[in-house]
C-alpha cells in the first residue's frame, strides 16, 4: 500500500518511541469552537453593503454575494462530511476522521452554526 500517511506515523512512531496516545476528549469541542469562531469571523468581515463600480468588468455569469446564510437539515449535513477527504494534517485542529466518526454528535453543532 502506497500511503504516505501511513509512512509518516510509521517513521514517527519509531523516532519517537511508543506515546501514550492523545486523549480524544475535548477534541470534538475544540474542533466547533474553532469552525464556530471562524464562520463567524467571516460572517462579521462580510460586506453586504458591497457594490461592484460601473468601471470594473464583470463575466458573463450572474455574480452572487452572500449577505446572508440559509439554515441546513441534517441530510445536507451527511452530505456535506460524506464528501469530506478523510486524510488530515497535523496542523489540523481536530482530525478529519474524528469529525466523521463522531457525526452523531458534529452533525448538530455544524447545523447549528
Amino acid at each position: 500500500d502506497n500511503c504516505p500517511a501511513a509512512l509518516f506515523r510509521v517513521t514517527r512512531s519509531l523516532l519517537k518511541g511508543r506515546e501514550a496516545e492523545e486523549p480524544l476528549q475535548g477534541r470534538a469541542e475544540e474542533f466547533v469552537q474553532f469552525l464556530s469562531d471562524k464562520i463567524t469571523q467571516i460572517r462579521t468581515n462580510l460586506d453586504s453593503n458591497w457594490a461592484v463600480p460601473a468601471e470594473v468588468p464583470t463575466a458573463s455569469f450572474r455574480q452572487s454575494l452572500w449577505d446572508e446564510f440559509e439554515f441546513v437539515n441534517p441530510e445536507e449535513v451527511d452530505k456535506a462530511m460524506g464528501a469530506m477527504s478523510a486524510s488530515t494534517c497535523l496542523l489540523d485542529p481536530c482530525p478529519s476522521w474524528l469529525v466523521s466518526t463522531s457525526r452523531e454528535v458534529t452533525r448538530g453543532w455544524l447545523q447549528a452554526i
